[in-house]
């Protein structure tokens, strides 16, 4: 198997870990165990920062822009479906002010990124 064709398999594992990670925090058995549910997040965040890192200091965005457009757009959805959930939980009385600011941020940086692709 060729670098691009494992950069690509890379790229969906990845994208696999993060849609896992979301669906950890937003499932019946977390949901009241906040501390776990943050820590889910911030590991999924820091994932998909790490994995963007990586797309650009190894040239993939200009390599593969398809797939890395593709994984960056489930990385934006993911993230999207994270923040309604979060904003649902902190209508509980819980702070993830600072975990939903950053994800609103991340998906900013997502869709430059993507328009750029």
């Amino acid at each position: 198997m060729n670098f691009l064709c494992k950069a690509q398999a890379y790229l969906n594992s990845v994208v696999s870990t993060v849609n896992s990670l979301a669906g950890m925090v937003m499932s019946d058995e977390l949901k009241d165990n906040i501390e776990t549910q943050y820590k889910a997040v911030r590991t999924l965040v820091e994932l998909e920062q790490s994995t963007s890192e990586f797309i650009s200091e190894i040239g993939l965005d200009s390599e593969l822009p398809q797939p890395v457009k593709i994984s960056k757009q489930k990385f934006k959805d993911i993230n999207e479906r994270l923040i309604k959930h979060l904003e649902k939980i902190q209508l509980q009385g819980y702070h993830f002010e600072d975990v939903i600011s950053t994800l609103k941020l991340e998906n900013e940086t997502l869709k430059e990124e993507i328009s750029f692709l």
